[in-house]
């Protein structure tokens, strides 16, 4: 009888782990005012400073693979605070929008990625904002977990789910 406790125990954990929400919110009307072949300007994600360079690498990466727009990858929007480095909201969307006017830029897409660790789950996220550079209107913002069922770590949580909104971000342009 304790081996099903032990079973029903680890089926629940595995299934907690899967109960994480995705948010897919994308405004049409904006979204057919992007130009052909719009400049995209990634600043350096937020959030988790041992994920941010990495998963702004991987997201860039990912987009270039499969576009052929102009992708310009920018450095961090604001000093680094102690609130920042452990994982607060992304810069004000002014600075980043304003920098994006300067340079010329059509797009913008602000990024942060987190991860979650307990003694029976692993998790990561990574949460994507898109906006029109020149009206200042938010496109879509996108909000995945990793997906995954197992994993062996907090970094391969984070990559699959940075994956996942470079595939909901990628139809835009």
């Amino acid at each position: 009888m304790p081996i099903f406790k032990v079973i029903f125990v680890f089926l629940l954990v595995l299934l907690q782990a899967c109960a994480n929400p995705s948010i897919v919110n994308i405004k049409q009307d904006e979204a057919s005012n992007i130009p052909s072949g719009a400049v995209i300007f990634v600043p350096r994600f937020e959030g988790n400073p041992n994920f941010v360079e990495e998963s702004t690498d991987y997201f860039v990466s990912l987009l270039e693979a499969k576009l052929d727009n102009r992708i310009a990858q920018g450095s961090v929007l604001r000093h680094e605070s102690t609130d920042i480095q452990s994982g607060a909201n992304l810069a004000p969307e002014e600075v980043a929008l304003e920098l994006a006017r300067v340079k010329g830029y059509d797009v913008l897409v602000m990024g942060k990625v987190t991860s979650h660790k307990t003694w029976g789950s692993l998790n990561g996220f990574s949460t994507i904002r898109i906006y029109d550079v020149r009206s200042g209107k938010r496109i879509a913002n996108f909000h995945r977990p990793s997906g995954l069922l197992m994993a062996h770590s907090e970094h391969q949580c984070v990559m699959a789910a940075v994956k996942r909104t470079a595939e909901d971000a990628t139809p835009l342009f």
